[in-house]
């Protein structure tokens, strides 16, 4: 895994493999990786810059993880899944959700969007579905050899894995014994309806739990809620809006400087969350994300659910949690997040998974050219226009109307953007979480600082020596 003390210089200098037939040169193109919503916000990108590309999505239809149900592949979308942040924060800058969609649209809607996105900026010519990626990898002569599951190969000249490699495994949690009902991920969670008259242990706080607890609690006998870390949970309206519409001037403030005003809301309206037999969070309001759920705690008020702490020990179908107390149950569900994973990259590139790749605002491998890492993020509001905002520094960057600074310089602001996370959130999430605002900012900075005097083409940036 590539350390914060020494840069991994030569990464991925591994030739590409050799394949049954010669690759076809297409180092005259770029490649964009997955046509979730990072991948066509790339798509765009290039489009309106005349960036010649191709764009591979493993699954039948485009949408990424928004897609339900995913034909051709699994989706971390479920039957009644709204989106956690209003339309307004997570539409794409260049592109509004229309009027008369609902403050929190329903995953269809979106998945709707994407399409309509795609349409307007004539982007679906370039995007090929049901094409599996196997490896990428630099090639001998230069660019980067993208091999595919028939065994064919591609040559780019760079290549933006948007493929939304933050929910790439999914991680389960772990106590002692064996489990003898069913046990299973979110990630394959299709709605309650199995689940009518059984007892449910669900474990994990955060947006996805909140939406299964509460819906699996209108059908299930039992639904105990097991959670290690407390988190602040929001109401999704508040005076007649949605709660994450910030005005000009409170999208200005700081974190910090916006804290004692959201903390103030969370106990005029929630109250402590132990209130709830929830733990109360062991951070600042500002440290970690909120959860935004207007029917989580209503439903642990109304006796729907049962608030637990972690699970110690499991015997057949017994659970036995941390307070000493235990229940029989029929069906655990883990909503215990995922692991970053990449199958296509090697490890020296992206490590193994732990903590996010080491890479310069959250987009470039400081060692590495010509790759590009795009959504990559844990917004602590919305990724969509944070995948454009990148896109748009990436597309800058191709067509060499901005540069990078030297090696050392990002390597120098990669560590102390690692310090700045690590203290100041409880959870950095592998170091990927970041504040939207401050985020949008950031890209514009570096488009501005970093902007050349002259555009020489659509080579690859040139980095600065040193």
């Amino acid at each position: 895994m590539t350390t914060m003390d020494e840069p991994v210089t030569g990464a991925a200098s591994a030739s590409a493999s050799d394949s049954a037939s010669a690759p076809e040169d297409r180092r005259d193109k770029v490649c964009v990786i997955g046509a979730g919503s990072a991948g066509i916000a790339m798509c765009r990108s290039l489009k309106i810059r005349d960036i010649a590309f191709d764009a591979y999505e493993r699954r039948s239809e485009l949408g990424g993880l928004w897609r339900y149900p995913a034909q051709g592949g699994k989706s971390c979308a479920y039957p009644a899944l709204f989106a956690n942040t209003s339309k307004t924060v997570m539409q794409f800058p260049s592109f509004p959700m229309p009027d008369d969609y609902p403050d929190y649209p329903h995953h269809t809607q979106v998945a709707g969007y994407f399409d309509s996105y795609v349409d307007h900026f004539g982007l679906r010519e370039h995007i090929q579905l049901d094409t599996e990626v196997s490896r990428v990898e630099q090639a001998a002569g230069g660019g980067w050899a993208v091999t595919f599951g028939d065994g064919t190969t591609h040559l780019y000249r760079a290549v933006m894995v948007a493929s939304g490699g933050r929910h790439g495994l999914p991680l389960f949690g772990s106590y002692e014994g064996k489990f003898t009902g069913t046990e299973t991920h979110s990630y394959d969670y299709e709605g309650p309806a199995d689940l009518a008259g059984k007892k449910v242990v669900i474990i994990g706080l955060g947006a996805t739990s909140a939406d299964i607890a509460t819906e699996v609690s209108r059908v299930a006998e039992a639904t105990y809620l097991s959670v290690r870390t407390g988190h602040y949970i929001v109401p999704k309206i508040l005076e007649g809006g949605p709660i994450d519409k910030l005005s000009p001037m409170m999208k200005k403030l700081s974190v910090e400087q916006r804290r004692p005003l959201v903390t103030l809301m969370i106990k005029l309206v929630h109250g402590h969350m132990s209130a709830y037999g929830l733990p109360d969070p062991p951070y600042k309001v500002g440290q970690g994300p909120l959860v935004a759920s207007s029917e989580l705690l209503p439903a642990i008020a109304h006796g729907r659910i049962t608030a637990k702490p972690v699970i110690d020990t499991v015997d057949g179908r017994t659970v036995r949690f941390s307070d000493g107390t235990e229940t029989e149950a029929d069906v655990i569900i883990h909503c215990t997040g995922y692991k970053i994973d990449y199958p296509f990259l090697d490890d020296t590139l992206v490590g193994d998974g732990d903590d996010a790749p080491a890479l310069y605002h959250q987009v470039v491998p400081p060692e590495t050219e010509g790759l590009y890492f795009i959504g990559l993020l844990h917004s602590m509001m919305s990724l969509m226009p944070l995948a454009e905002f990148q896109s748009e520094w990436v597309g800058d960057l191709l067509t060499e109307t901005v540069s990078l600074p030297s090696r050392a310089q990002m390597w120098s602001e990669l560590r102390n953007a690692r310090r700045r996370q690590d203290k100041r959130f409880h959870d950095s999430s592998g170091h990927l979480l970041v504040d939207p605002n401050e985020y949008e900012r950031l890209m514009a900075d570096e488009r501005r600082k970093y902007a050349t005097t002259d555009r020489t083409g659509v080579g690859t940036a040139t980095r600065r020596k040193g």
